[in-house]
C-alpha cells in the first residue's frame, strides 16, 4: 500500500482507520506546512476532547474541577493499554493545563494528540464519520475567505528595537521572513547587537500574536512575556555556516538567546553580510525545532 500523502487527507485517514503511516505522513512536509498541520491537529484535538468530555473542556484543556477524575483516568488507561510505549506522553498531555505538554518534545505532544483523537473516534462513530468535514473546518482561517487563505503565508509582522539598530519580520506562523541591521550598527558591540535582536523579535512577535488571536490561526502560543509558558525551558540552537552566529529558539520558534562566537563581526559584506549570517543562524535553529516534530 502506498504511503498516504501528508496533510489533512492523511489526518482524515488516520481518524477513520488508525493507520500508522497516515499518522506519521506529516513528517514529509516542509517546515511551514508542518507548522500548519500541527495547528490543525491541535484544533481537531480540542474538538475531539470537547466531543468526548463535553463542557468540561475549553480550547483543548480540561477544567479539572468539573471533569471527574475517574473518567479522565479511565480514558487515559484505555489509550495506555492500546499504546503502552506512548502511555507516558498521553498521560502528560491529557493532564496538562496547556496544549504544549510541558516537558515533552514537540513530536511526543503531536503523537499523543493523534492517539487521543483516534481513541475518541473509535468510541464515537459520528465523530469518525464526520472526520473529513470536521478537519476541513479546522483548516480554515477565521475571517479570511477560502480563496485568500493560501496567501496568509505572505503576511509579515515587523519589529524594531528602540535604538533602531535591528529589525526583524516574522510570518503568522512565527518563522523568520526578514532581518536587517541598520546604518550605525557598526559602532555597536556584539552583545549590544544581540540584545537589540531579541528586543526587535519581541516587538514583532507581539504584533504577530495579536493578529493570530484575531484569525485563530497559530494562536496557541502564549503571549510573550505573559508568564503563561508554564516555565518550559526547552530550547533548540544552531550556528551559521561561518560559525560566527549562534541562535537559540524556544518550542514556539521565538529567539530567546543569541551569541556572536568571536570578535570582528563586520567583514567585506559589512552590516548586510552580518545580517545574512544572523538570519542564517536563526533560520537553522527554527528548522532544527520544526524537524523535531
Amino acid at each position: 500500500m502506498p504511503r498516504p500523502l501528508p496533510g489533512t487527507g492523511a489526518l482524515v485517514t488516520y481518524i477513520r482507520t488508525g493507520d500508522r503511516d497516515a499518522r506519521t505522513a506529516y513528517r514529509d512536509l516542509d517546515d511551514r506546512d508542518r507548522l500548519a498541520y500541527g495547528d490543525i491537529v491541535r484544533r481537531v484535538y480540542a474538538t475531539a476532547l470537547a466531543h468526548h468530555f463535553g463542557d468540561a473542556v475549553e480550547d483543548g484543556t480540561f477544567d479539572h474541577v468539573t471533569v471527574e477524575s475517574d473518567a479522565l483516568e479511565d480514558f487515559i488507561e484505555q489509550i495506555a493499554a492500546r499504546h503502552p510505549h506512548y502511555s507516558g506522553g498521553v498521560k502528560r498531555v491529557l493532564r496538562s493545563t496547556a496544549l504544549t505538554g510541558k516537558g515533552l518534545a514537540p513530536r511526543q505532544v503531536l503523537t499523543a494528540q493523534h492517539l487521543i483523537i483516534r481513541e475518541i473516534a473509535k468510541q464515537h462513530p459520528g465523530f469518525r464519520a464526520n472526520a473529513e468535514r470536521m478537519v476541513a473546518s479546522k483548516s480554515r482561517i477565521r475571517g479570511v475567505s477560502s480563496g485568500a487563505e493560501e496567501h496568509f503565508s505572505t503576511w509579515e509582522f515587523t519589529g524594531t528595537d528602540a535604538d533602531q539598530a535591528v529589525s526583524v519580520a516574522v510570518g503568522l506562523d512565527g518563522t523568520l521572513q526578514d532581518l536587517a541591521l541598520h546604518r550605525g550598527v557598526e559602532r555597536l558591540g556584539g552583545r549590544t547587537i544581540a540584545a537589540s535582536l531579541i528586543r526587535a523579535w519581541v516587538a514583532a512577535e507581539k504584533r504577530r500574536w495579536a493578529r493570530a488571536q484575531e484569525v485563530r490561526w497559530h494562536d496557541a502560543v502564549p503571549r510573550i512575556g505573559s508568564g503563561k509558558g508554564g516555565g518550559d525551558t526547552s530550547r533548540w540552537e544552531a550556528y551559521s555556516a561561518t560559525g560566527l552566529s549562534r541562535a537559540t529558539v524556544d518550542r514556539y520558534g521565538r529567539v530567546r538567546d543569541f551569541v556572536f562566537m568571536r570578535a570582528g563581526l563586520f567583514g567585506e559584506g559589512g552590516r548586510h553580510g552580518l545580517a545574512a549570517d544572523v538570519a542564517e543562524a536563526v533560520a537553522a535553529a527554527q528548522h532544527r525545532l520544526y524537524s523535531s516534530w
